[in-house]
């Protein structure tokens, strides 16, 4: 699997995003896996899209034992992982990715941060 790197705003397609990773991930034996990967991706950039007005750039890669997804924006604020609660809209985001991922976390860039998320490759 070769890496991708593809900057976004708040006006990218998500289908055309999500279309440039499915052909990175395609070379991934599993489609469960790309489309695990696909949500993720998917979470992590409409984040940046709903809560900063710049975008930011995506970065997919491969390593030993999982497909690692970054995301960096020009937020130092990093993304909150609310618990569960029927009344709120929204706000599971990060439920999800990290039902979905092995780990994830974060680290802070010169006017922003990157967020990031490793999914394994078997699972």
């Amino acid at each position: 699997m070769e890496s991708l790197r593809l900057p976004f705003t708040d006006r990218t397609d998500l289908r055309s995003l999500r279309g440039g990773a499915r052909q990175v991930l395609g070379q991934l034996q599993s489609p469960d896996l790309v489309e695990d990967v696909l949500l993720v991706i998917t979470e992590l950039v409409e984040n940046v899209m709903q809560h900063t007005d710049d975008g930011g750039e995506l970065v997919v890669r491969r390593r030993d034992d999982a497909v690692r997804i970054e995301v960096a924006d020009s937020s130092p604020e990093p993304p909150r992982q609310y618990p569960p609660d029927p009344r709120r809209i929204g706000g599971r985001g990060m439920l999800l990715v990290a039902a979905m991922t092995r780990e994830w976390g974060t680290h802070p860039l010169d006017g922003g941060k990157v967020v990031w998320a490793d999914v394994p490759l078997s699972q």
